[in-house]
């Protein structure tokens, strides 16, 4: 037998079902008409499981161990080989039956979300979440029966992480950034507050986030935006990124920021280019890194006041009416304002890691059976006064308002840590690249050709923690993130001599 070529075979086949599955799901959360959704789901579930069984084969699986020790295969091949030879080793521990249910768990649970969002009942999705925990214990157990179920799945999105060490950097949040928010929510508004009560033009709001979206470097060439309840990217490969955004009238800069955001997962997608384009070796390393990307570009860049500076033009191009006698410095203190918001996708920079906290040891709880999923809206509650001073209105507003426990569990901390491993980067290339300059002439490329060469153009070639050194020549040190936010919200508050 020809390995290398029955593995280009199967990599073939295992592309067009991805390839597949991507555009269904995408059409799910956008477009596809709310009758239709159990039946897309049935479709999707049943190419997610021919994927799953192909990919998990004993043939395919012999392939890769006849491959794994060759000598004579180019260097992508070598590494993809690898790559996906520890993946399905740790995946085939998992009896099929059991792996190919999950699917079903999942959309279903996701149905009852939607659900419970619309009517603010999710009686239904209590029931689900129950059944996803019990199904990822199992899950964990199987691929590591020494470790506790939630680590392993923490170790799923982030290599090299558990409880223990994501214990100690959320323990660093908190004592050094606990008290700074609480200084900041309390202190007088810098901007003024009428901004909040401005309704702008939807159409407006397209045409506006076209334009940020080319001045970035993301086009139609390659990348579409359209419209979801949560807003998600999903890049296919190197010609197809696809993001979603969301318009309401009352909230320009949630759009404005969630495409930024997005747009940020999507270059690092497609930053590993045409070398891994439709290998295993495509896209980000891990969710860390990923969420790294999204929020440099939504908060590192985009609320920098160089960058409002630029923005402010294409603000009053289309809502001159609605922003006169505001100012950029009107701008930059409303987005970069510290609040007690409730809703974790519209807070600020300072707050957003304790929503974070909050998620994370709601999950630690579930997994540890301290709590079912009936004692979550309490558990939420109590740890959501304890840091934002009130408990939430309703569960659309609490501990159901994310999308992500209908079957991603272990993914809300990368969040956080994204935003550390951000800060380090960013001190990493202010060292070369005056970005103020950059961004006040709305110019990415230098900013993007620095995040290219140092971390996109890796893919999956290297680890996480791997990246961070090569790219700053330092190991992680979350301590970039504290400076990083104390500094800023010091200058923005005139808090230096409180803290």
């Amino acid at each position: 037998m020809d390995y290398l070529e029955e593995y280009k075979k199967y990599q073939k086949k295992l592309n067009d079902l991805s390839y597949t599955i991507s555009i269904l799901s995408y059409d799910l959360e956008t477009i596809c008409p709310k009758n239709d959704l159990k039946r897309a789901y049935e479709v999707i579930n049943n190419y997610e499981i021919m994927k799953s069984n192909l990919y998990n084969s004993d043939e395919y699986y012999d392939i890769l161990c006849n491959l794994i020790n060759k000598d004579d295969l180019d260097d992508v091949t070598k590494m993809s080989v690898r790559l996906e030879h520890k993946e399905i080793t740790k995946e085939r521990l998992v009896p099929e039956h059991l792996r190919n249910k999950g699917f079903k768990i999942s959309s279903d649970a996701h149905l009852n979300w939607l659900e419970g969002r619309e009517n603010n009942d999710f009686s239904k999705f209590i029931t689900s979440l129950d059944e996803l925990i019990d199904y990822n214990k199992k899950v964990a157990r199987y691929k590591d029966k020494n470790k506790e179920p939630y680590d392993v799945l923490l170790d799923m999105y982030e290599d090299d992480m558990d409880q223990n060490k994501y214990d100690e950097f959320f323990q660093l949040i908190e004592k050094e950034l606990l008290p700074v928010l609480k200084k900041c929510q309390s202190a007088p508004k810098k901007y003024n507050t009428d901004i909040r009560n401005i309704k702008f033009d939807i159409d407006k709001q397209k045409h506006l986030t076209k334009d940020i979206a080319e001045m970035m470097g993301f086009n139609s060439d390659f990348g579409i935006i359209a419209e979801t309840i949560h807003p998600f990217s999903n890049t296919i490969n190197k010609d197809d990124a696809r993001i979603t955004t969301s318009y309401k009238e009352e909230l320009l800069f949630s759009n404005i920021y969630s495409v930024m955001h997005e747009i940020g997962h999507a270059f690092y997608d497609l930053g590993s280019g045409t070398l891994y384009n439709n290998t295993p070796l495509f896209g980000g390393t891990s969710m860390g890194l990923h969420e790294s990307q999204s929020r440099f570009f939504e908060n590192y860049l985009g609320r920098k006041k160089a960058y409002i500076n630029h923005l402010y033009e294409l603000l009053i191009k289309y809502f001159k009416d609605e922003l006169k006698g505001y100012t950029k410095d009107d701008i930059y203190y409303y987005v970069n304002d510290v609040t007690d918001e409730s809703l974790r996708v519209e807070a600020d920079e300072l707050s957003y890691p304790f929503h974070i906290i909050i998620r994370y040891k709601v999950e630690k709880a579930l997994f540890k059976g301290e709590i079912k999923a009936a004692g979550v809206e309490k558990y939420f509650n109590d740890l959501f006064y304890k840091y934002f001073g009130y408990y939430p209105k309703n569960l659309t507003n609490g501990a159901f308002q994310d999308v992500h426990w209908t079957g991603s569990f272990g993914y809300f901390p990368t969040y956080a840590l994204g935003n550390a491993f951000g800060a380090q980067f960013y001190y990493s290339m202010i060292k070369e690249i005056n970005i103020d300059k950059d961004l006040e002439e709305g110019n990415f490329k230098n900013i993007k050709d620095w995040l290219l060469k140092n971390i996109h153009i890796y893919g999956r070639s290297k680890k996480n923690f791997e990246v961070i050194w090569l790219a700053t020549k330092e190991k992680f040190n979350p301590e970039y993130y504290i400076k990083y936010l104390k500094d800023k919200f010091n200058q923005i508050y005139d808090l230096k001599e409180e803290i």
